[in-house]
């Protein structure tokens, strides 16, 4: 693709999350790997982000990797909803304070990035800043000791997290509900994955007890079959149930069903609303499980993002459902060629899914590098190895994050009084 170069191919950017006390997307991080840092304009990069970011999305967090990147955005117009992360160094300068609280006039709101000792101890913090806190080992385990234990005596140790702070690095759900239950943190940045799943490892996930009541509701006041997929697709459990449920003896169908669109059209309104009843019962609702599926819904949507906007919808369905796909192994605690073995999915799908191979490889790829920091950096090669423009990268993933916002919040605001 011809076009000139711009401040979008000569960085490279990705996505962390940011979960709030009711495990939603309060805020995402937007860390950026720097290719070439004399190319590169800050004020290019926030004008992208102003002329995109809405008022609805979550709140963005731009983490600048240069010292250069950093005095050119803070120099810059602000963005409605963006902060701007900066390290806890100049905070402890005069010269640094100064610079920043000019910043802060102009309208920025700053996030510093610091160690949790660095900030132990403060009342007030410089400028009246949010921070983003990593906690040592040490402070893990203070934490986690100043947990109350039920039945037990109340504890005796006072806890290092202070309230109203983002932290990172949280390792554990009983860290993560430790942080934003007891000690009354902002959020938590990334979600412990693995610890939450494996601690559910002998029990099969279910549907999300609360999606199921939106989808009724939503049958209900007779929305579009749009709106439904939409809501269907926050689910990865409930997707799946589906696509096993329409290809099941109980529909004999003649031909196979191999794509959420077709399986609501083949079941009905009707059909859907008794199968979503017989779900109900064994559905969950424990919190810790949302940002886990919402990440994978989150990769899946970034994974389409990548095609072309005018792409064709059940391309666009099919590169979705594989990038869902890709992550079910980890979620139901299977062997993934097991779990997709079951539903009859295109040969692209699955070259995707169990091979990576095929055409819809690179689109799955390039979301996964995109939303793991520690990939970032290889994130050029990877889009050149799928011919790829990063630039193209970078916009599909602006666009995709600034329309992530949760369908359930969206919806319940959406209800009439």
């Amino acid at each position: 693709m011809g076009h000139s170069r711009t401040v979008l191919d000569s960085i490279a950017l990705g996505y962390q999350p940011v979960w709030n006390r009711s495990r939603q997307l309060a805020a995402v991080r937007m860390p950026m790997c720097t290719l070439n840092p004399k190319a590169v304009d800050a004020r290019h990069l926030m004008q992208v982000l102003g002329d995109d970011w809405p008022i609805s999305a979550p709140a963005l967090i731009v983490a600048p990797d240069t010292p250069r990147m950093l005095m050119q955005a803070l120099a810059c117009e602000p963005v409605p909803n963006t902060w701007i992360e900066v390290p806890s160094a100049p905070f402890r300068t005069p010269e640094g304070m100064a610079w920043l609280a000019i910043a802060v006039r102009k309208g920025h709101r700053l996030l510093r990035h610091a160690d949790l000792a660095e900030v132990q101890g403060e009342v007030i913090a410089p400028l009246d800043v949010l921070s983003l806190l990593t906690l040592s080992p040490e402070e893990v385990l203070q934490a986690l000791a100043a947990r109350p234990v039920e039945g037990g005596p109340p504890p005796t140790r006072r806890s290092p997290v202070m309230p109203g702070q983002i932290y990172e690095g949280v390792a554990s759900r009983a860290l993560a509900d430790h942080c934003l239950d007891e000690a009354g943190a902002w959020g938590v940045l990334d979600w412990p994955d693995a610890d939450v799943l494996y601690a559910r490892r002998h029990r099969p996930p279910s549907c999300d007890a609360h999606m199921i009541t939106h989808l009724l509701l939503a049958i209900e006041r007779d929305v579009s079959l749009d709106q439904i997929e939409r809501l269907v697709r926050q689910d990865p459990v409930l997707v799946y149930r589906l696509l096993l449920f329409v290809n099941s003896a109980a529909f004999n169908l003649r031909s196979e069903v191999d794509s959420l669109r077709h399986a609501l059209m083949m079941v009905g309104f009707t059909r859907l609303t008794q199968w979503l009843l017989d779900q109900r019962p064994g559905a969950e609702s424990d919190p810790a499980l949302h940002p886990v599926r919402y990440a994978m819904v989150m990769h899946a949507r970034m994974a389409q993002h990548l095609l072309d906007p005018g792409s064709p919808d059940n391309l666009r369905a099919e590169v979705f459902l594989s990038a869902m796909l890709s992550h079910m192994g980890e979620l139901f605690q299977e062997p993934l060629a097991d779990l997709v073995r079951k539903l009859p999915l295109p040969e692209r799908v699955l070259d995707a899914v169990l091979r990576e191979t095929g055409p819809y490889n690179a689109y799955v790829d390039v979301a996964r590098a995109q939303g793991d920091p520690a990939r970032l950096a290889s994130l050029p090669k990877v889009c050149e190895q799928h011919d790829i423009d990063l630039e193209d990268a970078n916009r599909a993933l602006i666009r995709m994050l600034s329309s992530s916002r949760d369908h359930r919040i969206a919806f319940r605001a959406q209800r009439p009084a």
